[in-house]
């Protein structure tokens, strides 16, 4: 009922939420409800946050385009709780994930919101769980009491992207664990979650672009596109197969450009069959897409190099463009990067941000690490007529790799 009170129990661990000790006890108002979602806000939340006409616009925008957008793309959502409503409560406890100092020290990145799945899980303790479909948000904070300063109308715009990204993560969870459950119970793996989630944000971006608000567009799509120029900028640093979905910000970079890479690649059909399924990782997107997982991450670790690379004829399985009258494909290297390097080249340091190695063939030389799902991009500059040249895997110092780490090669030749 509009106006009531309800406890809630919320993860205040940024890292693990294992022990009673890591919640809290909050009390929160229901100050809007719809047709799918009810909005909880904190009693204890600081001055100066949204108005009522600000949480029915968010109620509004949920009802209308969030809900029925990811449901039509991810899958139906579970009802445990029997309430018929999703329910986003907007805490200050999410706000305090992120401290003052580590928001100066990302260039202002903060934890928007999460999804808990001990909420949709019937086994949790009683401590973990609130035994419903929610999530949680940030409130508005202008002064900065909390954490980060955020103020009523950045919430309100950048809570749309958090509810999307926050509401696919949920079905995932519901699909895998309570409505495909056949047997088992096995959740997706945080990686492609997570670039799930940030498709979801993409797709609600997109319905603002189709009607001209360049500003809602900018705000919701520009932290997937900055965490993808994170990722392309140091490829070498962060690996695709992260454990989890709180990834840095280059490591959902990664995710985000390999779900839209599938996407190009399989269709817009497959975000909803990744999800709708008891199967997790790698093995999902083998069963979905009909290729092994390591013939799409290869595919992908090229694509990311000569996908829209001018003067190259770009085999289509390497591409991100889906056709050139796609225009939900993007052109990173020809128009969104070069696009923000035009714009603001302090940030954006380089038309496009892959910058492999480049040497002669025979002096090829590149060490380090290779990490899971990720590569390391080296150009090797041979003449015409030039000798062959062969290359050798070693571990530390000279001694041979064993035959089982050998690492994947991956070779395409650009005159």
């Amino acid at each position: 009922m509009l106006g009531s009170l309800r406890q809630f129990t919320v993860c205040a661990n940024d890292t693990s939420c294992g022990a009673a000790a890591d919640f809290k006890t909050v009390g929160a108002r229901v100050l809007a409800v719809g047709a799918h979602v009810a909005i909880y806000v904190d009693t204890l939340a600081p001055a100066g946050g949204l108005k009522s006409a600000d949480l029915d616009t968010l109620r509004q925008v949920f009802d209308t385009l969030l809900y029925p957008l990811d449901s039509a793309n991810f899958g139906a959502v579970s009802d445990l709780d029997a309430n018929g409503v999703v329910i986003a409560l907007m805490t200050p406890v999410v706000n305090s994930l992120t401290t003052k100092a580590a928001c100066s020290a990302s260039g202002g990145a903060y934890i928007a919101g999460f999804f808990f799945p001990a909420d949709l899980d019937p086994n949790a303790p009683a401590f973990q769980t609130n035994g419903g479909e929610i999530f949680y948000s940030i409130v508005a904070d202008p002064n900065g009491t909390v954490s980060c300063a955020h103020t009523a109308a950045q919430v309100k715009t950048g809570t749309l992207g958090t509810f999307a990204h926050e509401f696919q993560h949920m079905i995932n969870y519901a699909q895998h664990t309570l409505i495909q459950i056949q047997g088992g119970t096995v959740s997706e793996e945080g990686w492609l979650d997570e670039g799930l989630s940030q498709y979801a944000e993409e797709l609600t971006a997109r319905r603002y672009l189709q009607a001209g608000d360049m500003a809602t567009w900018d705000q919701l799509v520009g932290n997937d596109v900055f965490d993808a120029y994170q990722y392309l900028t140091a490829t070498g640093a962060s690996p695709l197969l992260i454990e989890f979905d709180q990834g840095t910000q280059a490591e959902r970079g990664a995710s985000w450009l390999f779900t839209r890479y599938l996407v190009d690649q399989f269709g817009a059909g497959l975000p909803g069959k990744l999800v709708q399924t008891t199967l997790a990782g790698s093995a999902n997107i083998a069963a979905q897409t009909g290729h092994s997982f390591d013939t799409t991450v290869t595919r992908w670790a090229l694509a990311n190099w000569v996908s829209d690379l001018p003067g190259f004829v770009t085999p289509p399985e390497l591409s991100y463009v889906s056709n050139s009258q796609d225009t939900t494909s993007w052109h990173f290297r020809t128009r969104t990067f070069a696009s923000l390097y035009q714009q603001d080249s302090s940030t954006f340091r380089h038309r496009y941000p892959l910058v492999p190695t480049a040497s002669a063939g025979s002096a090829v030389s590149l060490s380090g690490t290779l990490r899971s799902g990720s590569g390391v991009y080296g150009r090797a500059l041979q003449a015409p007529g030039a000798p062959g040249f062969t290359l050798f895997f070693s571990g530390s110092g000279a001694a041979a790799l064993p035959a089982a780490v050998v690492p994947r090669l991956s070779v395409i030749r650009i005159r």
